[in-house]
């Protein structure tokens, strides 16, 4: 029996190019997991690259509202998702149900962007996955 996804359409503010002035931010507003098997709770983000000169970007995750922060290492990369109608930065998400896990990182205008690989849990193979971008903003 095949499960049906609900896809929520995320609001979020215009996209900024900050990313050469700093961190990006974005109000992520769902929890979700991330490459260590650990997870992230819903809130306001600042994702920073740690590394700019490596050929494999590393980031920074942090949740501005409770200090917790998890590194993530880019291994792949991947397209931006058919449906982000955006083009600017943003983060990506593949979620099944209420299971998020965070799939890439946008910094700039190009369709191609900086893939993160983190499981979804517990999420039957028979469920669809929707893929979900959240612009950066202010």
């Amino acid at each position: 029996m095949k499960t049906i996804l609900k896809i929520a359409t995320v609001a979020a503010l215009a996209a900024a190019s900050a990313f050469a002035q700093g961190d990006l931010k974005a109000r992520i507003p769902f929890a979700f997991a991330t490459p260590g098997g650990g997870e992230m709770p819903a809130g306001q983000y600042e994702i920073a690259r740690t590394n700019a000169t490596s050929a494999m970007p590393v980031y920074r995750i942090l949740n501005v509202d409770t200090k917790q922060s998890v590194m993530a290492m880019a291994a792949d990369t991947v397209r931006r998702p058919a449906a982000d109608r955006n083009a600017g930065p943003a983060v990506t998400f593949r979620c099944a149900a209420e299971n998020c896990a965070i799939s890439g990182v946008f910094t700039g205008t190009s369709d191609y962007g900086s893939g993160i690989r983190a499981k979804l849990k517990n999420v039957d193979p028979k469920v669809m996955i929707a893929e979900i971008a959240i612009p950066f903003g202010e």
